[in-house]
């Protein structure tokens, strides 16, 4: 008696693609659940240029300062930041603050760049890369410095946040 060789063959390349397609099943749900798949970062566009947009901005407004009108920056901050960020800001800015008003100071920062490191859901942590200027209108001295921030953001109605600040040195 002489067994039929295409269902055999058929059969056995059912088993053999079937047992493939679960292991490639299983590998791709283990790919998925790293972070960098989870990091939305690398793979929405739009997403990370709203955020980069709309916290260089906020850093842009934050870190900028003029004697003649500390109030803007006051309240700039109480929509720009939450969390912890408050706290950590008004420690970062007591000198100025402080010394502002006595030396007619002017303070412009700029992001020059911004890098969006990790994007989950409502969270991100970007890095900024910032130039400062600063002018005494007493002195007349101008100086000029870089700086790299690190800050968390939240996206609350619509809106980005900073919800931690992290200087990393400056020169």
């Amino acid at each position: 008696m002489r067994i039929p060789r295409l269902p055999a063959l058929l059969a056995a390349a059912t088993i053999v693609l079937g047992s493939g397609a679960a292991w490639a099943h299983a590998e791709t749900g283990k790919l998925n659940s790293t972070p960098a798949a989870r990091n939305a970062a690398l793979a929405n566009g739009a997403r990370t240029a709203e955020v980069k947009g709309q916290i260089s901005e906020a850093a842009n407004t934050l870190f900028s300062y003029n004697a003649a009108a500390p109030t803007k920056t006051d309240q700039a901050a109480k929509t720009l930041l939450t969390g912890q960020a408050v706290k950590q800001y008004d420690t970062m800015l007591a000198g100025i603050r402080r010394d502002g008003p006595s030396q007619k100071l002017v303070l412009t920062t700029t992001v020059t760049d911004a890098a969006v490191r990790t994007l989950q859901d409502d969270r991100a942590r970007l890095l900024l890369f910032l130039d400062q200027r600063s002018a005494s209108g007493t002195t007349g001295k101008t100086t000029d410095v870089g700086a790299v921030l690190a800050v968390d953001a939240v996206r609350r109605n619509a809106h980005w946040q900073i919800s931690a600040l992290d200087p990393l040195g400056g020169s």
